[in-house]
């Protein structure tokens, strides 16, 4: 099911969209009138309960259609290459549109990867962490790393650091990274401390240069983000509270946008937040946060982006509804223009991570993480590729695909050319 332009509006307010209704509303809400009740089908505790689970790096999903390319219409599918990390393989892979690996990356030993990015050069970022010697102790904060490889796989260097999930090229050389840390906050609770995160500042080594706290940037504006308590986790270790989960950036750095409107300034960075169930804009600048949206409307979404056009893309997990989909949203309106979900909308759901990528041909690329699964939609939200990770764990599950991205023919040809 999708929805474009006017007609999204419509239906969006319409009998067809009755069940979701009692999700989201019909339209924006002001942030200081959202509460906790307007959030949909299950409790808090039962939506808590779910944040609070660790990542998978596979699932045990029925497996009906075999690995590899399993669809391809070459007419209508975005020609290129796919770029996507396996989580617990420690690896990351490119492979053309017919699925066959022309790069791989990898680095051992490691525990993890998450997301990982292609560089105009060839060189590759990654965010992982090492093993932790203790079985019980989860991610241990000293064995989390960003790194650089080359185009050849050869790594370049590896700094370590609290990073997770996302990182991207400045257009300086200096990297943005998500990092964290733990500092107790009475306004959230007096004895268990709060996972802050933080935009971090990198030198093209590595080296963090600045941070800024989301809790520093946040706090002070309940009007435009109220933030919303979360229970602590004990997943693995002590008690802490996984406050923001902060998992996607985008430095804003259009300045036909910012001419547009202020709120796409060049110094403003998305930034998206699954446990507090909003994408965010922050004024790196200012250390202000300047817009959000999203609450009682999504649920622990991923991977937002700002579009060509101004629009916010992004993958809302939908966690508390139990079905996934793609929405695309005007942040200058509030207004959601473009939507896909599945036909039978519990048959597409990602309880844990997801991306989506707007490809040059207006389709959508997602990545169905929890289903070890890649696939392309048209604006009417037919499917015209997918893909599906070919490697399993040792209990034959399929590998969890962090997200896939897609780059343009004449991008990854040229670095092949390169290569000799």
């Amino acid at each position: 099911m999708n929805r474009r332009g006017g007609r999204a509006g419509l239906l969006a307010c319409g009998a067809a969209m009755a069940a979701s209704l009692a999700l989201a509303g019909c339209g924006p809400t002001p942030p200081s009138s959202r509460s906790a009740s307007s959030a949909p089908a299950d409790s808090q505790e039962a939506v808590d309960r779910l944040r609070s689970l660790p990542y998978a790096g596979a699932a045990p999903f029925a497996d009906r259609e075999g690995d590899g390319v399993v669809q391809a219409d070459e007419r209508r599918s975005c020609p290129g290459y796919n770029l996507y990390s396996i989580h617990e393989r420690c690896r990351a892979e490119l492979v053309d549109a017919r699925g066959k690996l022309v790069r791989a990356w990898q680095l051992q030993p490691s525990s993890s990867w998450s997301n990982v990015v292609l560089l105009p050069n060839g060189d590759l970022l990654v965010v992982g962490w090492d093993a932790s010697e203790l079985a019980d102790q989860g991610i241990a904060d000293d064995k989390r790393y960003v790194a650089r490889f080359d185009w050849n796989g050869k790594l370049l260097w590896k700094q370590m650091m609290p990073a997770h999930h996302d990182i991207e090229l400045q257009p300086d050389g200096r990297l943005l990274t998500l990092t964290f840390r733990r500092r107790l906050i009475p306004a959230m609770d007096r004895s268990i401390p709060v996972r802050d995160d933080q935009l971090t500042l990198l030198d093209s080594r590595g080296r963090p240069e600045r941070s800024l706290s989301f809790f520093d940037a946040l706090s002070p504006a309940p009007e435009i983000f109220p933030i919303h308590r979360v229970n602590p986790g004990r997943a693995a270790g002590p008690p802490w509270t996984d406050l923001f989960h902060g998992n996607s950036i985008q430095w804003m750095r259009r300045p036909d946008l910012a001419r547009r409107s202020p709120l796409y300034a060049e110094s403003n960075v998305l930034v998206c937040f699954r446990h507090q169930d909003r994408i965010a804009i922050i004024d790196w600048a200012t250390s202000k946060v300047v817009w959000a949206w999203g609450w009682g409307i999504v649920s622990a979404p991923h991977d937002a982006q700002v579009l060509d056009d101004g629009h916010i893309l992004l993958f809302d997990n939908g966690i508390a509804r139990h079905w996934s989909r793609a929405l695309e949203m005007d942040p200058l309106t509030g207004a959601i223009v473009w939507e896909y979900r599945a036909a039978n909308p519990r048959d597409f759901f990602s309880v844990s991570r997801g991306a989506a990528q707007r490809l040059p041909n207006g389709n959508t690329l997602l990545t169905d993480s929890d289903h070890g699964s890649a696939f392309e939609v048209t604006p009417a939200g037919e499917v015209v590729w997918r893909y599906n990770c070919p490697d399993r764990n040792e209990h034959g599950y399929r590998e969890t695909i962090v997200r896939m991205k897609r780059y343009p023919p004449e991008f990854v040809d040229r670095l092949l050319a390169g290569s000799g």
